[in-house]
């Protein structure tokens, strides 16, 4: 099933008026390998409710910020939809500041520190990727999510 037929599938068993709801894009999670695997599966269980990504990627990158009530169609591996979210909530918090109660949402730690020292180790690749520096003070993107539609 492509991208528009899952969309148009969504749109129809939710009685969505397609002019009146908004496609906002594809979405993967991580890697198209075993950790976006992973995390996509974390995902449908419903263990994973929230994104975290570096201020500085989207700046870089040129990317507009997400904002809540944005609806994104989720891919696996293979491109194929899986489901669809949508952004229920989204806030800039210097990493430091990252309560456990919204870190939890990542769906993966026992704790604060070992979610901040796996973090750590995502961000940093993606620092020395785009070319700026990580602190405890670099401004995170959180996103809050809600998956709205699964086709089994």
């Amino acid at each position: 099933m492509t991208v528009q037929e899952f969309w148009e599938d969504y749109l129809k068993k939710t009685n969505q008026n397609p002019k009146e709801t908004v496609f906002s894009g594809e979405l993967f999670f991580e890697d198209r390998g075993v950790t976006g695997q992973e995390q996509l599966a974390l995902v449908l269980s419903g263990a994973k409710t929230a994104m975290f990504r570096p201020y500085e990627s989207y700046e870089i990158n040129l990317e507009p910020l997400p904002i809540s009530g944005e609806v994104y169609v989720v891919l696996n591996s293979n491109d194929e939809p899986v489901c669809i979210i949508e952004l229920t909530d989204v806030n800039v918090i210097p990493f430091n500041e990252i309560p456990w109660g919204l870190a939890q949402k990542d769906g993966e730690n026992e704790n604060l520190t070992d979610w901040k020292d796996k973090m750590s180790e995502q961000i940093q690749e993606e620092a020395d990727i785009c070319g700026f520096s990580f602190t405890d003070e670099t401004k995170i993107v959180c996103e809050v999510f809600k998956v709205i539609f699964r086709q089994f």
